[in-house]
């Protein structure tokens, strides 16, 4: 009978997460806002290698 404790809460919680992640689902990567990102750190990198120093 203890075992219903246990096991119960786990089930809910499962069955709360399934739903959710399916609810939800996976979405593919924005590719314009992805090349942004890594045009704009490319730029970043590039000043801080051209910036001087010793």
């Amino acid at each position: 009978m203890i075992w219903l404790f246990i096991l119960i809460p786990i089930i809910l919680v499962a069955g709360i997460a399934i739903y959710l992640e399916k609810k939800s689902g996976m979405t593919p990567p924005d590719l314009t806002e992805q090349a942004m990102k890594i045009d704009e750190a490319d730029k970043n990198n590039n000043v801080y290698k051209n910036s001087g120093g010793s």
